[in-house]
């Protein structure tokens, strides 16, 4: 363990898990874990599950659409950003 981690346990679908953290990256795994618990828990209201590992996989699954839903959004905001900027070269050129 490198001394600038930490050593946190987090509960995910009633087992714990230790990681090894460092101190900026403690609060966004505590609130991912706080996240999956309660996903976890309306998945198990919601849908007729046969267990926990089911409900696990339905967070993964929203999750990881979360995840490429974001990259498609930024690399769709970068694209329009170049754009943009090299229209805005394109008007300097043509003013010097």
């Amino acid at each position: 363990m490198n001394k600038e981690q930490l050593k946190i346990k987090l509960a995910v679908g009633d087992r714990f898990y230790p990681l090894f953290v460092t101190p900026a990256q403690e609060e966004g795994f505590r609130i991912a874990a706080k996240r999956i618990n309660e996903m976890i828990k309306n998945f198990e209201q919601n849908y007729a599950l046969q267990d926990k590992q089911d409900a696990l996989a339905m967070c993964a699954i929203v999750l990881a659409q979360e995840c490429a839903e974001l990259r498609l959004v930024a690399n769709s905001d970068v694209a329009n950003a170049k754009e943009k900027l090299e229209g805005l070269c394109k008007l300097m050129d043509m003013m010097i």
